[in-house]
């Protein structure tokens, strides 16, 4: 939103991790001048500066990078291709490259349908009705909402069938609308983006991360401890806030404090359990779900088949390590829970792997993490915090 706003932007309180830094990458790649220091992103200019010639962008192992850029790109001049490593490049996004062609984008798969690398040589997209399926991933509906201001005679966004994380849908309007863009939702399901609009904002402080605040909620559960995490907005919109529900329903205290949540850990009783809204907290959950004497069933899983990795059989595979017997279809995962012992574990190049099963290692002294790097996705101190524990 910074890179299409007139102006200066100024981003306080940000996260540095390989997801931010591919993002700020690629659009620096496009010409846009960011300036990063410790508390804050400056975006200088906005995508009017990108010039029309070839680009080449990378976007790591970041799938929410490669997926709002795909569409702005359909905006800005020039021939661009965009991919990341191995595995970004499997996941699938067909769904949204179908949507972006109904809006008039020229968009080409370079070696294989539904997979990147993709080639985007519009620069404009013409059409304003577009349909989208939306059951794979939230961030298609984003990132076609994100830039439907700029497109010339505004956007009528209809979702055909099942819309997944809708809370992440919810939280990019918001955005959308303290920016200074107003979205219409219809009544029939879909969204009306008016022309003419733009984001407008100088200066915009992002909210502490509840994804990554789950973890140490969820090591008081285990461990039956208090903790209070700071900066965390108690009314927050994002998904994962739903996950101290979830905590809260499973016998534990939680306490929504001015600008923290207090956690006080009791119990961990099984359950049967929705997350198709919070899918990032499956995997700590399923790893909490191994110590509740009986059996826990998740439902609203099978997003998690097309992440980093195919989640549900990593966790499948880890937790038998442990000796956690588990059961999985298409959409849900049942765990048996009970008395886990320590194992080596291989986190598939997940870090929401490694960060879920840490979680279980300050209770189960004799866990080996793999790979524990990997962490550096999305939360670089991860690790640090997490000794200042012990």
């Amino acid at each position: 939103m910074a890179s299409l706003s007139k102006g200066s932007t100024c981003l306080k309180n940000p996260l540095y991790s390989d997801d931010t830094k591919a993002m700020i990458g690629c659009l620096r790649t496009l010409g846009l001048e960011i300036e990063t220091t410790a508390d804050q992103i400056l975006v200088h200019n906005d995508i009017s500066c990108i010039k029309d010639k070839n680009y080449q962008l990378f976007a790591h192992d970041s799938g929410t990078t490669v997926r709002f850029l795909l569409a702005l790109l359909c905006l800005v001049p020039g021939v661009k291709t965009i991919q990341g490593n191995k595995r970004l490049n499997e996941r699938p996004i067909k769904d949204l490259v179908d949507s972006l062609r109904e809006l008039g984008a020229l968009i080409e798969y370079c070696h294989k349908e539904d997979q990147l690398p993709l080639k985007i040589s519009s620069s404009t997209l013409p059409f304003h009705s577009v349909h989208l399926k939306s059951d794979i991933s939230s961030q298609f509906c984003s990132a076609i909402l994100l830039i439907s201001p700029y497109i010339s005679k505004g956007v009528t966004l209809q979702i055909t069938g099942p819309l997944i994380s809708k809370p992440y849908i919810d939280m990019t309007l918001a955005c959308m609308e303290e920016w200074g863009v107003m979205v219409t939702e219809k009544e029939e399901g879909g969204y009306f983006i008016p022309a003419h609009q733009c984001y407008q904002k100088k200066q915009y402080i992002i909210e502490g991360d509840f994804s990554s605040a789950g973890y140490f909620a969820a090591l008081a559960v285990l461990t039956k401890s208090t903790i209070t995490l700071e900066n965390l907005n108690p009314s927050s919109l994002q998904a994962d806030r739903k996950f101290f529900t979830i905590l809260a329903k499973m016998g534990n205290v939680i306490n929504y404090e001015e600008n923290r949540v207090v956690i006080q850990g009791k119990q961990i009783l099984p359950i049967d359990i929705n997350m198709e809204n919070c899918p990032d907290q499956v995997m700590t959950m399923a790893v909490l779900a191994a110590f509740a004497k009986g059996v826990t069933k998740i439902s609203g899983v099978r997003s998690l088949r097309v992440k980093e990795t195919e989640r549900v059989v990593a966790l499948k595979t880890e937790l038998g390590k442990m000796g956690i017997q588990t059961e999985d279809t298409h959409d849900t995962l049942t765990i048996y829970g009970g008395s886990p012992h320590a194992a080596e574990i291989d986190t598939y190049n997940d870090h929401r792997m490694a960060m879920a099963f840490a979680v279980a290692s300050l209770h189960l002294p004799g866990i080996l993490i793999h790979h524990p790097e990997v962490v550096n996705k999305t939360f670089p101190e991860f690790w640090t915090c997490l000794r200042s524990l012990q």
